[in-house]
């Protein structure tokens, strides 16, 4: 019996690495008492909020309590719903959230060894799995009461059964439901629609009818929300963090990342925030109305400031793993410095493999017209920079891509690997 299960193992070391993974990450949340600031607090608030029957209400730092009588729809509801349901089952503790992040990054672990098996090959795939594994800021993240490891998992999932069950309804409810836990998240319909219409293996008529079930699925799953919304503020809005991001991230004092748009020289938004808040609606509108007319006005400076806000996600600003060493508001663990320099030092050369993986993709593509699983994560790439260029530079924005990204970086070194040491490295994955 002990030799079976040896003979398993050796046929199935993706499950020992997952196995490590899921220790690591457990060892992690334990060790380090992660207490959720800002953005992370908000999660954690209006999800037990939301669990004791209060409603989803905006509320403002550092605690976010809820105001009754003013609901939000600052984000939407995906992430701080989805907690309110496990805090109703389990309780309204940090440690219910951690445990939820454990159960997602081992979902991703594997369905990411899947993916880059099915089209790589097992080699490839077991170096991505070890990568990703071991990556210190996929471990740290899961302290971090945040929306990135479900917005991760869901689009893993999503992909993984677009790939091999691809049933359109099943998709459409599992991408409309992600588009509710990350806004940056709301046009990601049309990647899954873009290639199903550049697919060279189906007819027109299956084309049509797969993306009008996907576009059901996906309309069940919003509606809800938008209705709310239209009830709550009269109009049919998605988020009313779009306007302020926009703004946030176009105009004279705009950094490339986030600023506070409240401080800045006689602000235009400073009319809408109160003691008890702001007028998020209001705020909402003038954000999108402000931004569009000095974009207008400042064409020149909006690219500058475009391809500072890639850089600052990739290069500059990569240092979101100091969010698992908040202890308190406005408190740090004393390593968090050293933890940023990690990350700098690990991830920079992670993302350079990256885009020689996307320029190899992109001229693929072009020159043999290729339309597989890896002009997929040419247009999953293409999208979300898409966002970043227009939006805000943010590396939170990078991090849940990582385990789809981590199968295109795993190619270039293993190839390259291949080429320098053939037999060493290929032992070392058989």
């Amino acid at each position: 019996m002990i030799s079976r299960f040896i003979d398993y193992i050796k046929k199935n070391k993706y499950l020992v690495i997952i196995f490590i993974g899921v220790i690591l990450r457990l060892v992690w949340i334990f060790a380090m008492p992660t207490y959720p600031e800002t953005d992370f607090m908000w999660y954690h608030v209006k999800g037990k909020e939301i669990a004791e029957g209060k409603g989803f209400l905006n509320g403002i730092y550092p605690y976010y309590t809820g105001r009754p009588g003013f609901p939000t729809a600052f984000r939407p509801i995906g992430y701080p719903g989805t907690l309110a349901i496990l805090y109703f089952i389990f309780g309204a503790h940090f440690i219910v959230a951690k445990l939820f992040n454990i159960v997602l990054s081992t979902l991703i672990m594997f369905l990411t060894y899947k993916l880059a098996d099915k089209f790589f090959g097992n080699k490839i795939a077991l170096l991505t799995l070890l990568l990703y594994a071991l990556s210190p800021l996929a471990i740290a993240y899961n302290s971090i009461i945040c929306s990135e490891i479900l917005f991760s998992a869901l689009l893993m999932l999503s992909v993984y059964l677009f790939f091999n069950k691809n049933n359109p309804l099943l998709i459409g409810l599992l991408i409309g439901y992600l588009t509710l836990v990350r806004p940056i998240g709301v046009f990601i319909p049309s990647i899954f629609v873009l290639y199903e219409f550049i697919r060279k293996d189906v007819g027109l008529k299956h084309k049509i009818k797969y993306v009008a079930v996907f576009a059901v699925a996906v309309g069940l799953v919003i509606a809800p929300w938008i209705i709310r919304n239209y009830i709550v503020f009269g109009e049919p809005i998605f988020s009313t963090n779009g306007g302020y991001v926009f703004y946030v991230n176009n105009n004279d004092y705009a950094t490339g990342s986030w600023s506070d748009p409240f401080k800045y020289p006689d602000s235009p938004m400073l009319k809408y925030k109160t003691e008890d808040g702001f007028d998020e609606l209001a705020i909402h509108k003038l954000g999108k109305q402000l931004a569009r007319e000095w974009i207008k006005k400042n064409p020149k400076r909006f690219i500058e400031l475009a391809f500072l806000r890639i850089a600052n996600s990739y290069w500059f600003k990569t240092e979101d793993i100091m969010w698992a060493f908040t202890i308190g508001i406005n408190q740090w663990h004393p390593v968090t410095s050293k933890a940023v320099k990690l990350q700098k030092l690990l991830y920079r050369p992670f993302y350079i493999v990256l885009f020689i993986f996307i320029i190899y993709a992109l001229i693929r593509f072009i020159r043999q017209r290729k339309i597989d699983f890896t002009t997929f994560i040419l247009l999953i790439f293409l999208y979300f920079n898409a966002m970043m260029f227009v939006l805000e530079g943010n590396s939170r924005y990078v991090f849940p891509l990582h385990p789809i990204y981590t199968i295109g970086v795993s190619f270039v070194i293993y190839n390259v690997l291949k080429k320098l040491l053939p037999e060493r490295f290929s032992a070392v994955l058989s």
